[in-house]
């Protein structure tokens, strides 16, 4: 191990230049020489340099950071659109900082927050709802936070999200074209607002048509409990011939547990879900699904955040996207 960690000033004293000769040379700036940036990032590189970010931040009073926070780190969906929002922020010159969060409920806490704030990043994009203590905390720290994916001006926080409630309606639609009638609905645990947004949508078209969705086929799986096979086995008993699924990968699950036991989608068994990540995924099961504009969601975030960066004491914001269904082989 190393005695003590290599400083700009070590390096500046190895080459003979002054210390802001060697910094701007590290940072490739424009004032100084290619042969002379060639020379200390070779010898920055030979004597084991590694910058100090922290010290950086202090002196600028910014990292450049964005922290990152979800809950599941095996659902795509976040990892698609979290990689979507590296690039965005890439732009700007911020790097991210993931965080997992695998409470019960679905929810930004105060534990996880301090370990972020703790790190001095500079904002917070969230797909999980902050609890109040959260939002009493980021306010009176001046710590901008956006929520992606999910309503937020109720506890007033910054927001980005699509419209849940429309796209369920758009699957209604396109199932009810098809004849399908003795449907079901597998949604999240019903504290995930948009859970209940997209059956509410969904529910709402069906009424309009006279046909009413039995209680038994409405389904919201439980925190800590997420097995799908049980419920896709009753309704596979009760003979529905379509499932709108929260999610993709809710859907993905039912489907191929819709094969296995020996039936066909769409034949036997119609599936939905949300999402659309067969856009950046290339899964062979070409899934209905409703799209959520993935880019412009993540552009809007950006935009409040860095709007927020500027003047942390703005209004508070939300944008809603809206959503269409992507209809392909599934149903």
């Amino acid at each position: 191990m190393k005695e003590k960690r290599i400083l700009l000033k070590d390096i500046a004293l190895k080459s003979g230049l002054a210390i802001n000769t060697v910094s701007r040379a590290l940072k490739d700036k424009d004032d100084i020489s290619e042969k002379t940036k060639a020379y200390v990032k070779a010898l920055a590189l030979e004597m084991g340099y590694i910058p100090d970010a922290v010290a950086s931040s202090l002196r600028s009073g910014f990292t450049k950071t964005i922290g990152i926070v979800f809950d599941n780190i095996n659902n795509p969906y976040f990892m698609m659109m979290t990689d979507l929002v590296y690039h965005e922020l890439q732009k700007m010159g911020y790097d991210i900082m993931i965080y997992t969060n695998s409470g019960d409920h679905a929810k930004l806490d105060i534990i996880s927050f301090q370990k972020m704030v703790a790190r001095r990043i500079d904002g917070i994009i969230t797909f999980l709802k902050p609890t109040e203590d959260v939002v009493k905390l980021a306010t009176l720290n001046q710590i901008p936070m956006v929520i992606l994916g999910r309503e937020g001006d109720d506890v007033g926080i910054d927001s980005v999200y699509t419209d849940d409630c429309e796209g369920g309606r758009a699957v209604a639609k396109h199932l009810y074209d098809k004849k399908y009638e003795r449907v079901a609905y597998i949604g999240a645990p019903k504290d995930i607002l948009t859970s209940l947004k997209r059956f509410e949508g969904f529910q709402s078209f069906y009424l309009e048509k006279h046909i009413n969705i039995p209680n038994d086929n409405i389904i919201f799986l439980e925190h800590g409990r997420m097995e799908l096979k049980q419920y896709v086995d009753s309704l596979i008993k009760k003979q529905v011939n379509a499932i709108f699924c929260f999610n993709d990968t809710m859907a993905f699950e039912v489907i191929d547990y819709v094969i296995k036991k020996g039936l066909k989608v769409p034949e036997d068994i119609a599936v939905c879900g949300y999402d659309n990540l067969e856009e950046y995924l290339h899964i062979p099961v070409m899934l209905t699904t409703v799209d959520t504009n993935k880019k412009e969601l993540v552009r809007k975030t950006i935009q409040i955040l860095s709007d927020r960066l500027k003047q942390f004491d703005l209004p508070v914001q939300k944008m809603v996207n809206a959503s269409k269904i992507v209809i392909r082989k599934t149903t």
